[in-house]
């Protein structure tokens, strides 16, 4: 035997590394078999044998973490709302279908052969009828249901802290939930948010990040060239184009520029390719369409992105300069993460306002409510319904946190005029106008 010194014995890289036990007797409770995957955070189970043993995955250490955080903001946001004179009132499950935009799930009723309840997409009808009543601030923490097609950050079902408030305007909401955001992160992680979120408008966020719910935790904005480079080349990929400057990246092998251009070409971004301009050492410019542009032309390309050496310029074109925005938002994410810029410990948090109230749709070939058809538009543009419908803004806001969309909301229409109006815009009349909301109002 040796004898083993106490300071060597510890492993501080595990929690129970300063406990020995010695063992004296042992009863096993219930034989198992080898588990099929290691109980740790980085295991070596994929997706779909976690999924198969989720009983073995909910004993992973990070797994219950995440539920223990889910279940304290739960707390915290029942304390602050509750503080506020919310009411939380709990809706039903199965309800009648409502024209809200996303597809229902619907559930057959075994009572009435033929017909069909639908799962709530939000408890939007359910929560209007509360406000009539006179439940001028009510919550639920609810389950909502919408059978659309999978997104990053969208399941067919979801939770979602669903609020009504009653004779309040924009800046009511946005100070009430501003202020439970800061509540939770001083509470939950203790960081403590002293400054008001800033307000970005949509048309400056789709401008400077081609998206509505930019991350805001670095830079690398979309560069606005105008006419600088428009007609000075045989190839017209810089006549409508969206650039940005990747930092620091100029010395990026062929091989990565491949990858990239792998990256936006894949059927989720769908871009036809990607242009690049090196920034070298000496100050000049290589780039990948040096035969169409003289020097010239490129190095006013570069003072134009405010290019310095060792960085470089990424391009991308196409004939849809708002669906190239978006491709090159994906880009500009795919880059902050390569680069280490998207730090999970920083928080940015800020408002995206002035939604346009109509986006077209070309599968239906008319205009659509881009948030639903209850939305308000801004007072100033109310006029605008008559002689320029897509022009109008609405009372509409989303809460963005490190490029993810937490919470959003508007204000609701209730003049039953500027309702009706809205709903012919949207070519809600004769066959396909909306089911009467009878329960809203009372018999004459």
């Amino acid at each position: 035997k040796r004898q083993v010194n106490e300071r060597e014995s510890k492993n501080k890289n595990l929690p129970t590394g300063e406990i020995e036990i010695i063992v004296s007797e042992l009863t096993v409770l219930n034989a198992s078999v080898t588990p099929p995957f290691t109980i740790e955070d980085n295991t070596d189970g994929g997706d779909d044998i976690r999924m198969k043993y989720r009983y073995l995955d909910l004993r992973r250490a990070c797994v219950r973490k995440n539920l223990e955080l889910r279940h304290q903001m739960t707390m915290e946001v029942r304390r602050y709302l509750d503080s506020k004179g919310f009411l939380e009132i709990e809706t039903p499950m199965l309800i009648g279908s409502t024209p809200e935009g996303a597809r229902d799930f619907v559930v057959p009723s075994r009572m009435n052969p033929g017909q069909f309840y639908a799962l709530p997409q939000s408890p939007q009808t359910l929560k209007q009828l509360l406000m009539v009543a006179g439940m001028d601030r009510y919550f639920q923490i609810v389950k909502c249901f919408r059978d659309e097609d999978l997104r990053a950050d969208r399941q067919p079902e979801f939770t979602q802290i669903d609020c009504e408030m009653s004779f309040v305007e924009q800046e009511d909401v946005i100070a009430l939930f501003e202020g439970m955001a800061k509540h939770l992160f001083r509470t939950i992680r203790g960081i403590e948010l002293t400054e008001p979120f800033p307000r970005m408008p949509w048309s400056e966020a789709m401008r400077r990040y081609g998206s509505d719910k930019p991350d805001t935790r670095f830079g690398m904005e979309f560069v606005e060239l105008m006419d600088v480079l428009k007609g000075t080349g045989e190839f017209s990929v810089f006549n409508d184009a969206s650039y940005i400057c990747a930092p620091g990246c100029a010395s990026y092998t062929r091989k990565q520029l491949d990858q990239l251009t792998d990256f936006v070409k894949r059927s989720q971004i769908g871009a036809k390719g990607l242009v690049y301009a090196r920034v070298q050492e000496d100050g000049s410019v290589k780039s990948s369409v040096d035969k169409f542009y003289t020097q010239e032309v490129l190095l006013r390309l570069k003072e134009t992105m405010k290019a310095v050496p060792g960085d470089l310029i990424l391009i991308m074109s196409g004939e849809d300069a708002m669906k190239t925005r978006k491709q090159l938002c994906e880009l500009r994410l795919e880059m902050g993460t390569r680069l280490g810029l998207r730090d999970k410990n920083k928080f940015s948090l800020l408002w995206v306002v002035d939604f346009p109230m109509f986006e077209w749709s070309e599968e239906e070939g008319r205009l659509m409510a881009m948030h639903h058809p209850f939305t308000h538009p801004k007072d100033e543009d109310i006029p605008l319904l008559d002689s320029n419908p897509a022009a109008v803004r609405a009372d509409a806001y989303d809460m963005v946190c490190n490029g993810v969309e937490v919470g959003g909301g508007s204000i609701r229409i209730h003049d039953p005029e500027l309702q009706d109006k809205m709903f012919k815009i949207l070519g809600f009349t004769g066959e396909r106008a909306p089911v009467s909301y009878t329960h809203l109002t009372l018999p004459t």
